[in-house]
């Protein structure tokens, strides 16, 4: 297999060689339906391109790989605008590369490496769920940044993040404590395990059972991705149903921003009638109407830190290392006890 052209990965795919270098080289231009094939035959044939020659012309061999997976969400674009500086400081040169959803990381991670020359990566995202033989494909040092790998030794890779579940125990727990107990929860991908959307899941549980509040299935919802139109889609299912929240915990700021437009369609307020909390403590929490209580997230520290740890990796002057950096609660308009208008913690 390794003999294999990209004129065989067209053949086998039923598509020209260009389509195949755009998939390769992720241009938005080709349908989904003819990128799942193309990447179905390079995953089966454990296809890698060899671009050597014309990425002499166009990459940097000091090149580092930003790999994001998900949506675009503003903490994830402001921790890579940090993390992008920091590479540069250290003479290195980043490259982004998101990562559509559906798609393994590490097959893209693996393709990336080889057409740009890279030297190190950084994997960022909540989605990104890999066995140790998949971490070992890796061709470089790496470091999963905003999230961890479950059960697998942690002398085999490095991470940089919050504990997501922690956090959102935290979360909840700060609004059973002003009030609520008809807590609902807006997740991202249902049926996530180990993920960030299933970490802050976990957390919410966690906090209902330390308080004995019995777990009502019809307040949890899923989101998908970590966008506002899924956030308030979401809420515009969850207020249509037979129990209405007092209070909702939104994984995202992004999520929270959605479901606080939804409760204003269906005519009401926030926090009067129904509060809503974030997580994340983006600007677009603290400037939006009212403000977002929200979890935030130290981005400054966890870029740097990133940084750090993967040139250490890359220079071998230290071993794989997990750092866990602390989260705190920034309270805002959009929480308050049950029922009360006057309280709304700014």
């Amino acid at each position: 297999m390794s003999t294999l052209s990209i004129r065989d990965i067209a053949k086998m795919a039923g598509v020209s060689v260009t389509t195949v270098s755009r998939v390769l080289n992720n241009y938005p231009d080709v349908s989904e339906g003819t990128k799942r094939r193309v990447q179905r035959v390079i995953a089966e044939c454990d296809y890698q391109p060899n671009n050597a020659a014309r990425n002499l012309k166009r990459t940097h061999s000091n090149a580092v790989g930003l790999l994001m997976e998900g949506s675009a969400t503003p903490f994830i674009t402001d921790l890579s605008d940090i993390i992008e500086a920091e590479i540069n400081a250290h003479g290195y040169t980043l490259v982004p590369h998101r990562v559509t959803n559906g798609v393994s990381g590490v097959d893209t991670a693996v393709q990336l490496v080889m057409e740009k020359r890279l030297k190190g990566l950084i994997i960022c995202g909540g989605y990104f769920i890999h066995s140790l033989e998949q971490l070992k494909r890796l061709p470089v040092p790496a470091v999963f940044c905003t999230t961890t790998l479950s059960g697998i030794d942690h002398s085999t890779y490095s991470s940089v993040h919050v504990d997501d579940r922690q956090a959102a125990m935290e979360a909840v727990n700060y609004l059973v404590s002003i009030g609520h107990r008809d807590i609902a929860i807006l997740g991202g991908i249902e049926n996530d395990s180990g993920g960030v959307s299933g970490q802050r899941l976990s957390g919410y549980y966690d906090a209902l059972k330390q308080h004995h509040i019995p777990l009502d299935p019809t307040l949890v919802r899923y989101g998908g991705l970590f966008t506002m139109q899924r956030g308030y889609d979401a809420t515009c299912e969850l207020l249509s149903g037979s129990r209405q929240p007092s209070a909702v915990f939104c994984v995202a700021d992004s999520l929270a921003v959605g479901a606080c437009k939804a409760i204003f369609n269906a005519g009401l307020r926030v926090p009067q009638d129904i509060s809503v909390m974030g997580f994340d403590g983006t600007d677009m929490a603290r400037f939006y109407e009212p403000s977002i209580c929200t979890v935030r997230q130290p981005k400054e520290s966890i870029a740097k830190k990133t940084v750090e740890v993967l040139i250490s990796l890359m220079e071998k002057k230290g071993p794989n290392r997990h750092i866990i950096f602390p989260t705190e609660i920034v309270t805002g308009g959009s929480c308050a006890s049950p029922g009360n208008s006057v309280k709304s913690h700014q």
